[in-house]
């Protein structure tokens, strides 16, 4: 399902897309939202990096050059955002090894916190994703890992 939004204006100033990104992560539950000029694609909660996932079976190529804005942004969130080829991106917190990815493609990343690392639901560890790809580089790669791995 894609949820689209008008076109948002403010006083017939467009809506800055990574503004309109931050402003849906900090006032909802979303864990991920994909916005392109000015136009929410997609808006989803859940955990992990499933509503990701979810969001790029759904949308595929319409996420090229779109903003993503992400509640918690480790190493495999950012090597999808390279994957689907994202302009820009927000994170209310990120790993400084995400911005270094994000970076390395030339991919704007603004981020209201960085931390060392993610951990998993339970907080007494590192978040799985990020163990899973800790030696792979590829946005390819990455992606198909994933997907494996959740399907499993």
């Amino acid at each position: 399902m894609i949820c689209i939004v008008m076109n948002i204006t403010c006083a017939n100033k467009p809506v800055n897309n990574v503004d309109l990104a931050r402003r849906l992560i900090l006032k909802s539950s979303y864990a991920i939202v994909v916005v392109k000029n000015g136009v929410v694609l997609s808006k989803r909660r859940g955990k992990g990096i499933q509503p990701f996932l979810e969001a790029i079976e759904e949308l595929q190529h319409t996420m090229y050059g779109s903003t993503i804005g992400d509640r918690i942004l480790g190493k495999a969130s950012a090597l999808l955002c390279v994957y689907v080829k994202a302009k820009e991106v927000y994170a209310l917190h990120a790993t400084s090894k995400a911005k270094d990815v994000l970076k390395k493609h030339e991919i704007y990343v603004r981020v209201d916190k960085t931390v060392d690392h993610i951990r998993n639901k339970t907080g007494n560890g590192f978040c799985p994703f990020e163990k899973l790809l800790k030696n792979i580089d590829s946005p390819k790669q990455a992606y198909e890992v994933l997907k494996k791995t959740l399907c499993e």
